[in-house]
């Protein structure tokens, strides 16, 4: 960004109005991916080398596009805003976990390839032959490379247990995915037959590059960024049974601009980032700077421990990140939130307010107990500034006469849309993955398009909904094209 632009975006962000969107469009990210992973094989049509049997070849080229794979994860971790702002954390990391697993397919299938002309005329020998490649010197940095990527595959997939904490998790997967990344380097440099190629030596080199590069920013940039402003913790206060409200405080002179419904990463002292920060939405206006409002749930070690933080406390803020934000250009805006999925769905109709904006705002906030309906009072007191009606439900205990019965079911998605204008309409959803999946099916069947449906998940999961699995087939279809070239290049 140029300078004359970055001027134009903090004057805006100063007057209330949100700076600009930073990433690239969802098609452009997917198309950028499938080139760089097909990259080695367009390298290896130009060394000349003449292919061997088509087997051998598709193992090679799985070999080839794993490889290339491993690298590219560095840069598909979601915190990339400038390659990934638009598309969203949420997707980018439910890709990064979609392309993990293909990754371990590859990874696994590239050694058996090789064994498919004799697996099904004897498979005693190809055992035997499998068994003396595994335990080959020559070849023990893939196998410790496989080995190493099931290791971290497999925790990812458990990480949300109770038996592994955050911080422990987060100190071993990157450092892990850089030994697994240099293992993987130097099987493919001195065993592969293409990678003894100029082509192919170009290539690692790029891509070992681009992982450096990534490293250094993780661990050495974004770390000094996080802590270069003064941030502090002005307020810890109980807003719910299981919820605090954090209110940070910054300079005056603050460089952040962000948009309502984005978030950042935040890591309290005495710790240091990047191993112990957390990600918690803005669930304030821009307008507030340099005031920050979190509203955050205690569901682990971490946040079980912030009311009992001290006023004063030093913060490493990384942000704004995410792509959860209202489009202009759309009317009316439904909001549904789920317990404290509120907390981005706050800060947007914060700065609707604050921005006079005259557009109707509806909200249905769905939860367990009344007393999860943390910041109400705020939002109907939000009501006198703006065109905002809210629908709330409660799924057990009492409640009082404004509030209906939960849990939330098709029919209050119906009713909440029923007199709107769906194909004019956006709804933005936030919550637990089931409230979410309910809720953008029903959504759909109200004629909203699905374009204009956004919503931000926790779990950063596939989902069971039609949205979620349309998200999945479009991370599928990106895996799928790169098998089809890697048939190609084996049949050629």
């Amino acid at each position: 960004m140029n300078t004359s632009s970055r001027n134009r975006d903090q004057n805006k962000a100063s007057r209330g109005i949100p700076a600009r969107q930073s990433g690239l469009h969802g098609t452009v990210v997917a198309v950028l991916f499938v080139v760089a992973a097909l990259l080695p094989l367009v390298a290896a049509l130009g060394t000349g080398i003449a292919p061997a049997n088509t087997s051998a070849e598709f193992a090679t080229a799985l070999g080839l596009t794993a490889t290339a794979v491993v690298f590219l994860q560095f840069w598909s971790s979601g915190r990339y805003e400038r390659i990934s702002g638009r598309v969203g954390i949420d997707r980018t990391m439910g890709f990064h976990r979609i392309a993990a697993y293909a990754l371990l397919a590859f990874a696994l299938l590239h050694p058996l390839s090789y064994l498919a002309n004799t697996l099904f005329a004897d498979p005693v020998a190809a055992w035997n032959r499998l068994t003396s490649m595994m335990a080959s010197p020559r070849l023990r940095s893939g196998v410790l490379a496989l080995a190493g990527l099931i290791i971290i595959v497999s925790l990812a997939t458990v990480r949300t247990r109770p038996f592994i904490r955050y911080e422990l998790w987060r100190f071993g997967h990157g450092p892990l995915a850089v030994l697994v990344a240099g293992l993987v380097l130097h099987h493919a440099a001195t065993t592969g037959t293409y990678s003894a190629e100029t082509p192919l030596r170009h290539v690692w080199i790029l891509f070992a590059g681009g992982a450096v590069a990534a490293i250094l920013l993780v661990y050495v940039v974004r770390p000094w960024r996080m802590w270069r402003e003064d941030w502090r913790v002005e307020r810890v206060r109980r807003v719910g049974a299981r919820t605090v409200e954090m209110i940070l405080h910054g300079p005056a002179t603050t460089q952040l601009r962000f948009r309502a419904g984005q978030f950042i990463w935040m890591t309290l002292a005495p710790h240091r980032p990047p191993f112990h920060d957390h990600p918690f939405s803005i669930a304030s206006a821009p307008a507030d700077l340099p005031r920050l409002r979190l509203v955050i749930n205690e569901v682990g070690d971490c946040t079980r421990t912030f009311e009992r933080i001290s006023q004063g406390t030093r913060v490493a803020i990384d942000g704004p990140h995410g792509s959860f934000i209202v489009p202009p250009d759309k009317t009316p805006v439904l909001l549904i939130a789920g317990g404290v999925g509120i907390a981005p769905l706050l800060g947007m109709i914060e700065e609707a307010a604050a921005n006079g904006d005259l557009r109707p705002y509806r909200l249905l906030f769905a939860a367990r107990r009344q007393s999860d309906l943390v910041c109400l009072d705020r939002l109907r007191n939000l009501q006198s500034r703006l065109d905002l009606s809210i629908l709330c439900l409660v799924d057990d205990g009492p409640r009082d006469d404004q509030v209906g019965t939960g849990p939330l079911q098709p029919s209050h998605v119906r009713d909440f849309v029923s007199d709107a204008d769906p194909q004019g309409a956006v709804a933005l959803v936030c919550g637990p993955p089931r409230m979410m999946e309910v809720a953008t099916d029903m959504l759909l069947e109200a004629g909203v398009p699905e374009n204009s449906i956004l919503y931000e998940r926790f779990d950063f999961g596939a989902g069971k909904g039609r949205l979620d699995k349309q998200r999945r087939n479009q991370a599928l279809l990106v895996f799928l094209v790169i098998v089809a070239a890697m048939a190609a290049f084996s049949m050629r």
